[in-house]
């Protein structure tokens, strides 16, 4: 998110060629409207599937985190404004739906007396790994060689999401394989 905050508009005025003031004025209007719809919408769908220590609302965090990255992969590749602004608004919606969930989530699985210091260490990680590194990895990238690399920046940054999406289909699976392991186990103890 914060690569797309800090380049997306020299990005698109650069490399798209589109007008400064389009690309403030629409880029002003989704980067506000796609995470807080999603964020709001992300929240509710959460609740109605049973809150967050539900295996539905899991299985929708993956859902919408797939959508996510397959929202930007395409971005670095077309060159259409339009459809870089609708891949974008769907990024950064998809992104906002997976907050609530993940957050409850990752708060759940802590111990009371340990909440506080268990936020802290989440949001001292999302800004040493996340919005810390991106402005200049996608900096670097586009220097490299003899420079001029946006999108090849551009891709990188957009397919940066693969690890953590990796990753959290890896923690659901082994969350379902642990939960019937458990179930099964307690089957097998009632005979």
């Amino acid at each position: 998110v914060t690569g797309i905050q800090y380049w997306i508009t020299d990005y698109l005025i650069n490399v798209l060629e589109i007008e400064e003031v389009v690309v403030y004025t629409y880029f002003a209007i989704l980067s506000i409207t796609g995470p807080v719809l999603g964020v709001v919408l992300g929240g509710n769908i959460t609740t109605c599937l049973g809150g967050y220590t539900s295996e539905k609302a899991i299985n929708m965090a993956c859902s919408m985190a797939v959508l996510s990255l397959i929202s930007a992969a395409p971005i670095a590749f077309v060159d259409n404004y339009v459809v870089v602004f609708v891949l974008l608004w769907f990024l950064l919606f998809f992104g906002g739906s997976i907050l609530p969930c993940m957050t409850g989530i990752m708060l759940s699985t802590v111990d009371q007396n340990h909440k506080t210091t268990a936020n802290s260490l989440a949001n001292f990680s999302y800004n040493l790994f996340g919005y810390l590194p991106s402005p200049f990895i996608y900096g670097a990238i586009y220097d490299s060689g003899n420079g001029n690399n946006a999108r090849l920046a551009m891709g990188f940054l957009m397919f940066s999401p693969l690890l953590t999406v990796t990753t959290l289909l890896s923690a659901t699976y082994l969350i379902k394989r642990d939960n019937f392991l458990n179930y099964k186990k307690q089957k097998e103890d009632k005979k």
